[in-house]
């Protein structure tokens, strides 16, 4: 209890420390009404919508994720006590969380969550070249409904399957993906709408619009986490009732992006009128709905057929947006090592998955900061010196070399106050993925169209995802099972990662 206490005084400090930061503070009152107020109106009022919709549908799916570990490893701990030790099982069948420490739920809890990280992305494996080519013909309002709302019956799903652990297993619960075979999950829907934000956007103004999205994105993750952390503990079924209730309520908001946005001007037919196109318009309702099947059918076969390419062809491309999509495969590999962390968090602080959650609740809020503040730093200290370009470029080798200074730190089982450090540093490193992006966007060849690199990205991120969790969760695994190597282990593997970033960044830095 000492420890605990100890650990968020340390983090109600740092909170405190953030919020009133000369940069955050720069963030609120400086140069972003002119970078922002410089956009048309009409522009910036869709950005704000498709930056609202992101942030809504990040804090449901954080809200669900922050109870997804716990609810794993009770699952677990309920089958282990039950062969081993009933006793230890209350009345309404659960186990205390620290007796849930042993290393023989642990390591199968870092293999579950493994498998679960890897399911989750093959949704989107599968699903993103299918939305894609209903976007210009359906449009984005009614993708996102239908995507949201299969997201909401995941949750359900997966929710009423641990209400009933006792006669359902893991394995089983997994299986809550099949929704996202429909809905694409939140992969697709991050695909879907930045590219739409990058068609809308001026590309000098990109950066920084992508940095403010991604800072309320990310302060979505520090609501949805601090949710999770008071609610995880003793109701964790109204936790992921309130994640139901996120997702619905961002359908909603979905529904007042124009119906028209997102599609083409040649694609303003109805859905159905688009899929039924090819049928004569005497045909009978049977032949109807018989010719709508086989359209569903080419569009799927057509998609999966043009996804299919994409993977097979995904780095025939010519530099430097070779080097980029590389950039981009490298620090997806090393970022995925996070599925480990409220695990490793919990087990090297001795810290229950509560505490864990505040802790992450931090790491968000400092993620956040970061982005917020990188728009006042570039047009004051680095704009004036560097291209767009250069600075691009810089960013995000200086948040390469964050990422690797903290991962280090990382994986030493140290103090809590150096674990939290560690975790600052780390996470203050996360400029990259929007700096990247508006540096491979704005070196595009003429040829290549802006959406086919924000699929190619998708498809990287999402390939990274499902090779990544597998790796480390094994990794980690085994790692519990033998105890041959510390457990910081797969952290400092990814630091080699992050150094062949920074070498890469170094290769594009010399072409300018």
């Amino acid at each position: 209890m000492p420890l605990r206490a100890a650990a968020s005084r340390i983090i109600s400090s740092l909170v405190r420390l953030l919020i009133s930061s000369p940069f955050a503070q720069s963030a609120r009152r400086t140069d972003m009404s002119p970078e922002y107020n410089s956009i048309k109106p009409a522009v910036r009022d869709r950005i704000l919508l498709l930056g609202a919709i992101l942030t809504l549908g990040n804090l449901a799916a954080v809200i669900h994720q922050s109870s997804r570990v716990y609810l794993y490893q009770q699952s677990l701990c309920l089958t282990y006590y039950k062969a081993h030790d009933p006793t230890q099982i209350d009345f309404q069948s659960r186990v205390e969380e620290s007796m849930c420490k042993v290393d023989q739920v642990q390591s199968q809890l870092a293999v579950i969550d493994g498998i679960d990280s890897f399911l989750s992305c093959i949704p989107a494996l599968l699903v993103l070249a299918t939305y894609r080519e209903l976007l210009p013909h359906v449009g984005l309002s009614r993708l996102l409904i239908a995507s949201f709302c299969c997201s909401a019956l995941a949750v359900i799903y997966s929710i009423g399957n641990f209400f009933l652990h006792q006669s359902w297993t893991p394995s089983a619960i997994l299986c809550s993906f099949v929704f996202d075979l429909l809905g694409g999950g939140e992969f697709t829907r991050i695909a879907i709408v930045t590219t739409c934000v990058a068609q809308i956007t001026p590309p000098e103004r990109l950066t920084n619009v992508y940095n403010y999205i991604s800072g309320c994105y990310l302060l979505a993750s520090v609501s949805g986490s601090a949710i999770g952390s008071s609610l995880l503990s003793r109701h964790v079924y109204l936790l992921n009732a309130l994640s139901v209730l996120g997702y619905i309520l961002t359908a909603f908001v979905a529904a007042a992006i124009s119906t028209e946005f997102g599609r083409k001007p040649n694609g303003t037919q109805d859905p159905i009128t688009f899929l039924l196109a090819a049928e004569d318009p005497d045909s009978s309702s049977n032949r109807s709905n018989s010719s709508l099947q086989r359209s569903l059918t080419t569009i799927l076969l057509q998609s999966w057929y043009s996804s299919y390419l994409s993977i097979v062809t995904l780095f025939n491309v010519s530099n430097p947006t070779f080097t980029v999509q590389l950039l981009f495969l490298i620090n997806a590999l090393a970022l995925r090592v996070e599925v480990l962390l409220p695990q490793y968090t919990s087990l090297t602080l001795h810290w229950p998955l509560s505490t864990v959650n505040s802790v992450l609740a931090l790491k968000s809020l400092v993620t956040s900061v970061a982005l917020f503040a990188l728009p006042s730093l570039r047009k004051r200290y680095l704009e004036p010196r560097m291209s767009t370009a250069e600075v691009d470029l810089f960013i995000t080798q200086m948040s390469l070399f964050a990422n690797a200074i903290g991962m280090v730190c990382l994986g030493f089982s140290a103090s809590a106050g150096f674990f939290i450090l560690a975790l600052c540093v780390y996470t203050s490193g996360m400029g990259l993925a929007d700096s990247l992006t508006s540096y491979g966007t704005s070196t595009l060849p003429a040829e290549d169209e802006i959406g086919n690199f924000y699929v190619r990205q998708g498809l990287i991120n999402i390939l990274a995802a499902m090779a990544g969790a597998p790796i480390w969760s094994g990794l980690f695994s085994f790692i519990l099972k033998r105890g041959m190597l510390p457990l910081g282990t797969p952290f400092w593997a990814c630091t080699l990662l992050f150094g062949a970033g920074i070498a890469g960044v170094a290769a594009l830095k010399r072409r300018l």
